[in-house]
């Protein structure tokens, strides 16, 4: 993530673009911010100046296109990743991770299972409000700035929805997991499960997302396919998704 963002400042500072992928401060921070403006411009009216350009408080929807896009590009090498470290052709890799075969009958487990992780996330919410701690509430890393431009929404959907479920599934469960497994499957889905919670960088997030990375490890050694996992990650983006772009 960290890498991702470095990346996608360099390509915006190349194409010479103002690297925004958040808007600035809540409302009353841009009301100040106009304020000001306000204020130096009239100043520098009265005196005769130049007019100061105007603020920018909104998030550069280039900048957002530029990162997701990126983000996408580093998903691919996630693959090629797993694919070099494990040495396997892409036909060995798919059979080892029960990527050849999807028993529809069991699908019910992992939908079953969002609802429980979702419930979970609620539980965990309402626990630290109560406590006051709001700096551990979850907040999503996919940014709601995403909503005003069609054609950011769509990459980042893209990204979320498609890229996001198979490389993460491929790396945390098919290749930390499946390594790991040989130490048993509560220290391998431990492991995997805090790097899984720890890659989102949202303190609120790790809790929870540990949880969830614990048992996508549980759908993925009991069903002997990664197809159950992805089937999970995809549905939770989707719900959360739609949340943040029509909630």
């Amino acid at each position: 993530m960290v890498l991702t963002n470095v990346v996608a400042l360099g390509v915006a500072l190349a194409l010479d673009l103002d690297f925004r992928t958040r808007d600035v401060g809540d409302t009353f921070e841009k009301a100040a911010r106009i304020a000001a403006y306000a204020d130096e411009r009239l100043a520098a009216s009265s005196r005769g100046d130049p007019l100061p350009a105007p603020p920018n408080l909104l998030a550069d929807q280039a900048s957002l296109q530029v990162l997701f896009i990126v983000t996408a590009v580093s998903q691919a090498a996630v693959i090629a990743i797993v694919g070099i470290s494990t040495g396997r052709s892409a036909r060995d890799l798919a059979r080892a991770l029960g990527l050849h075969r999807f028993d529809w009958p069991g699908a019910w487990l992992p939908l079953a299972a969002v609802f429980f992780a979702y419930a979970g996330t609620y539980a965990w919410v309402q626990f630290v409000d109560r406590l006051g701690i709001t700096w551990l509430e979850p907040r999503s890393t996919v940014p709601i700035e995403i909503t005003r431009d069609d054609l950011t929404l769509s990459i980042a959907a893209a990204v979320t929805l498609v890229g996001a479920p198979f490389t993460e599934e491929l790396f945390f469960r098919g290749l930390v997991f499946g390594g790991f497994s040989r130490w048993g499957f509560w220290p391998a889905a431990a492991i995997s499960g805090i790097l899984f919670s720890l890659v989102h960088f949202d303190p609120g997030s790790v809790v929870p997302f540990f949880a969830i990375g614990v048992a996508l490890a549980w759908l993925f050694s009991r069903s002997g396919t990664l197809w159950y996992p992805i089937l999970f990650h995809f549905v939770f983006n989707a719900v959360s998704f739609s949340i943040l772009a029509f909630g």
